[in-house]
């Protein structure tokens, strides 16, 4: 029962500062009021809007640095506009070169060919009628086959 009776005393005591600190706040809040104290935070908006207004300008010159910054890096290449079409044009030329040369050689090989036939047809033309001309020659001639055919069936 002490304990509890300690506990009661300790509780009033608590509840009689508890009522001077609300006499002690009253006190004061008529003070203010009769003092006549306002809060005034246009000064803090004021800041405000400067702090404000200095970001907006900073993040306006970022991002203009930032456009700056990506239109040169568009406008940058590993190799320049004039190279790439010089390149461009020398492949197209050399292209153009070897097609041409190309066209000539092939067309210098059937044309060497051609020659050849003729030049073929032509010798026959001339043996055969040397020969029609010559009938003793051409049984020569037969003969001279003949043994060299022999000769080379033997080796």
């Amino acid at each position: 029962m002490a304990k509890l009776d300690e506990i009661a005393e300790l509780l009033t005591e608590e509840i009689r500062s508890f009522g001077s600190w609300v006499t002690e706040l009253k006190v004061l809040l008529k003070n203010i009021d009769e003092f006549g104290f306002e809060p005034d935070t246009s000064e803090m908006e004021r800041l405000l809007n400067v702090h404000q207004s200095n970001l907006k300008s900073i993040s306006e010159k970022q991002h203009q640095a930032l456009d700056k910054a990506l239109k040169n890096i568009d406008k940058s290449r590993l190799i320049p506009k004039w190279e790439v079409a010089l390149i461009y044009t020398v492949m197209i030329l050399n292209a153009t070169v070897f097609g041409y040369f190309g066209y000539h050689y092939i067309q210098y090989e059937k044309q060497k060919e051609t020659a050849y036939l003729e030049g073929k047809n032509e010798g026959l033309f001339k043996a055969t009628q040397y020969f029609e001309d010559h009938p003793v020659i051409f049984k020569d001639y037969q003969e001279w086959v003949q043994k060299h055919d022999s000769i080379t069936n033997q080796k």
